[in-house]
């Protein structure tokens, strides 16, 4: 029996898309490689979010073009779909698929039945982005705007479940745009009368309104007090010049008023540092408005030019070193934040999903690890039980 391999970079999105691959290519009955030197077919579902995503599919690309066993390689996904890489001339031998949907067994029906050595399921419920943030590729990747119906998430998740997967990350390129509005979604998902639990991967500003944190006040056994909640500067200036749709005043006043509604939540948000225009000035900015607000970690992104955005073209372009030096800033505030939000819950008892063999993740984002309470619960069950934080957890 022929055996493939599939190497998943970037997002959630992305993880998800690969389950849709891999099963077609069971029901087409290859049998899954160990790894790809033992594989006939592999297969490279692509991010290229950052250049730094570029090069690293690239690597692993040279990796595997020299393999003694000269398996086929594919290569689909995001960096595919961008024209301005030219893997073409690189990999002259590989096969090049712009449509992912080709290696779906049915992409009318986009639904997985579980996911290989994970304990936890995600689930793609929209796709595609037409914001075009000015420093952001993916809205020419990713441009048709796409959500999965309502019967088949629902059917999905009790499938989901009865299997065994304890949580449920709810995700999509930009989750916020699910054209059946993500809180009417969530008002039925909570209904189903299983033990599980659904997490928002993340989610932008404008998409948060008042029934959705009406909705996580009143169901926290099945939507986990956690928002991923991208701010990427804080300055207004700079917001303005990344096509942003918010103020720093906008977005302060709504996560302060969402953790004043629940004052538990871990908030966390993406930042890209050194932005074409970014004076130290600006970058001050930022760090004071990281400082000043309530988040427990930071996803930090060295700017990184994409061909074809709006930013791209700007001028004013910030040197490498000196990005370097301010993502080191960041990363100590980073450090402190995480620190601050685990120790306000150092002591207290959450609810948590097993992770690997021997940790737990709660909630509200934390990881408990190597507890012998943890090990004994997860013998009885892969559901959800209750955990101590400690001063060995991490955020």
């Amino acid at each position: 029996m022929k055996k493939y391999y599939v190497l998943s970079f970037g997002c959630k999105v992305n993880q998800y898309e690969s389950q849709l691959i891999s099963e077609k290519f069971q029901n087409d009955n290859f049998e899954r490689g160990k790894n790809p030197e033992d594989s006939d077919i592999i297969i490279f579902n692509s991010c290229t979010i950052t250049e730094k995503a570029d090069k690293k599919c690239e690597y692993f690309l040279r990796k595997v073009s020299e393999l003694p066993n000269k398996p086929k390689i594919m290569l689909t996904g995001c960096l595919a779909k961008n024209k301005n890489i030219n893997i073409r001339k690189l990999f002259p031998n590989i096969e090049i698929i712009e449509d992912k949907t080709k290696l779906f067994s049915n992409p009318q029906n986009q639904t997985v039945s579980g996911f290989n050595k994970h304990s936890r399921a995600f689930l793609k419920i929209q796709d595609g982005c037409n914001s075009f943030c000015s420093y952001c590729i993916v809205p020419y990747v990713r441009n048709i705007l796409w959500s999965k119906p309502e019967n088949e998430i629902l059917s999905e998740i009790i499938n989901f479940s009865k299997r065994g997967y304890s949580e449920i990350v709810l995700t999509g390129v930009n989750i916020g745009k699910y054209n059946g509005e993500l809180s009417h979604l969530l008002k039925k998902i909570v209904q189903i009368p299983l033990d599980f639990r659904v997490r928002i991967s993340s989610i932008e500003l404008n998409e948060i309104d008042n029934k959705l944190i009406e909705l996580l006040q009143t169901n926290p056994e099945k939507i986990c007090c956690h928002l991923h909640i991208p701010l990427q500067s804080g300055s207004d200036e700079i917001i303005q010049q990344m096509n942003r749709t918010y103020s720093t005043k906008i977005f302060e006043k709504k996560v302060n008023k969402t953790i004043l509604a629940l004052p538990e939540l871990a908030l966390t948000t993406d930042i890209i540092t050194g932005f074409p225009g970014e004076t130290l000035k600006h970058h001050k900015e930022t760090c004071n408005f990281i400082i000043r607000n309530p988040f427990a970690r930071l996803h930090i992104f060295r700017y990184s030019d994409r061909t074809g955005t709006k930013a791209s073209m700007f001028t004013n372009k910030i040197h490498a070193h000196e990005i370097k030096n301010r993502s080191k800033d960041l990363f100590e505030i980073d450090s402190i934040k995480r620190k601050d939000f685990l120790n306000k819950n150092i002591g207290k008892k959450r609810k948590a999903v097993k992770i690997g063999k021997s940790k737990a993740l709660t909630d509200n984002y934390i990881t408990v690890q190597k507890q012998s309470e943890i090990s004994e619960s997860t013998k009885q069950h892969r559901g959800i039980f209750e955990v101590e934080i400690t001063d060995t957890s991490k955020i």
